[in-house]
């Protein structure tokens, strides 16, 4: 039997997601003359087809088909797909129409606390590095968000920026096995 790993669009579409946001984040082709209008349209895409529909896309593979791994690890890795696919659906949602920071502020709360669920699963699988890695960084990450997103901070920004690079290079090595490289 052939078995697919779907990981591979769902990790890419995390990859491409978080490096466009880093770049952006920490400055990269954005100056004094950028439309930030028509940036936060641009990032709203990326974030809903790659970040959003990648994902979601891979979630509903590893749940619907024999991915070749065992059913209890299916439901965690179409779980972790499925939250950080719909995560990446708001995120979009607020760049096409923004809404009270505050309920932002408490969507990231709740992510905060799965992705420590994740990353506790990850340790117990014995998954450390990379896959643990990345949801650890994806915890701070969603800790300073809000913080970004309530008053514009340069260097809490340059933070956030700094975190999605990083998990966008500690992504890669589970792209790579994915892809079976």
């Amino acid at each position: 039997m052939n078995v697919v790993n779907p990981e591979a669009i769902g990790v890419f579409g995390l990859v491409v997601t978080v490096w466009v946001f880093g770049l952006e984040q920490l400055g990269f082709g954005v100056n004094k003359d950028t439309d930030h209008a028509a940036l936060g349209r641009n990032l709203a895409n990326v974030a809903l087809w790659f970040g959003g529909v990648a994902q979601i896309f891979t979630a509903l593979c590893i749940y619907l088909f024999d991915v070749g791994v065992p059913p209890e690890i299916r439901v965690y890795l179409g779980t972790v797909f499925a939250t950080y696919g719909l995560f990446w659906v708001v995120v979009a949602m607020h760049f096409y129409n923004p809404g009270d920071k505050n309920v932002y502020a408490h969507f990231f709360l709740g992510i905060f606390f799965m992705t420590a669920l994740f990353s506790y699963k990850a340790i117990l699988l014995g998954k450390i590095w990379p896959l643990a890695t990345v949801l650890l960084l994806i915890n701070g990450l969603t800790i300073l968000l809000p913080f970004t997103w309530y008053k514009q901070n340069a260097i809490i920004t340059k933070l956030c920026g700094a975190l999605n690079v990083a998990i966008g290079v500690c992504a890669v090595p589970i792209l790579m096995h994915a892809l079976g490289l």
